[in-house]
């Protein structure tokens, strides 16, 4: 925490509190998406609670993966939750983590990978800013393929474009429910590692008593057990227990 607060620009100390809270989720399902209802999701549901939690007024936006690092650039957003990268750590604070969710290899069903090893020379469909991890990027002869979104890379998995799609557990079965896909359509996920949703703030609109507020928030969710209890039921909705947790 202290280092945190050691980053902060002189006089941010000063600075009013947002009167309400500005959030951007990631338009992924099953995070964030709109309806005739407004903006929903499991990421929407985690960032008002934590907004509750904090004692704030909160409004909540849903916005494409990309969006988000620039809103918190340009100080249109307050407060983010995803996946880091040097990208968003350039313009803003990780104030607390959220969320570790496994990161797998998904695979069709009739060509399934069953180990890292088996991608080379193969290709491979992952999502712009997604943090990839050195035990893909030393895969010999790995054809990376960026691209939009994990629906993206679900569709170019299915069209044959590509051998496998790399994401989150949630993120790429998501995206194939989203297009009307069943877990029983692709292979049993590969496992690769785990990677933490943090709470991520606007360097703009951070301020010592903001941080500590959202800190503690956080912790207070993960103790008794709110944010897991969303997740579990977000896994509960696929129906499948080949999903990895």
């Amino acid at each position: 925490m202290a280092s945190l607060f050691a980053c902060l620009p002189v006089g941010s100390a000063q600075a009013a509190e947002p009167v309400v809270l500005r959030i951007d989720t990631i338009q992924s399902e099953p995070f964030g998406r709109v309806g005739p209802q407004g903006p929903s999701g499991l990421m929407v549901e985690i960032g008002l609670l934590i907004a509750q939690r904090a004692g704030l007024a909160a409004e909540n936006r849903v916005v494409p993966y990309a969006r988000t690092v620039l809103s918190l650039q340009d100080g249109s957003t307050d407060m983010v939750l995803r996946f880091t990268n040097d990208e968003i750590k350039a313009v803003a604070h990780q104030v607390a983590p959220v969320l570790p969710l496994p990161t797998v290899l998904v695979s069709r069903r009739e060509a399934p990978l069953q180990r890292l090893e088996d991608l080379s020379h193969l290709s491979l469909a992952v999502p712009r800013s997604f943090p990839m991890p050195e035990s893909l990027a030393r895969v010999p002869y790995l054809r990376v393929q960026w691209v939009n979104s994990n629906e993206h890379a679900i569709q170019m998995l299915m069209g044959r474009r590509v051998d496998a799609a790399y994401g989150s557990n949630l993120g790429l079965f998501g995206a194939a429910r989203g297009v009307g896909l069943r877990m029983q359509e692709f292979a049993r996920p590969l496992v690769v590692e785990r990677q933490t949703f943090w709470l991520h703030l606007s360097r703009r609109s951070a301020t010592p008593a903001l941080i500590e507020r959202l800190t503690k928030a956080v912790d207070s969710l993960h103790r008794d057990g709110s944010i897991t209890r969303l997740y579990q039921r977000a896994l509960e909705e696929f129906g499948d227990d080949r999903m990895p947790v």
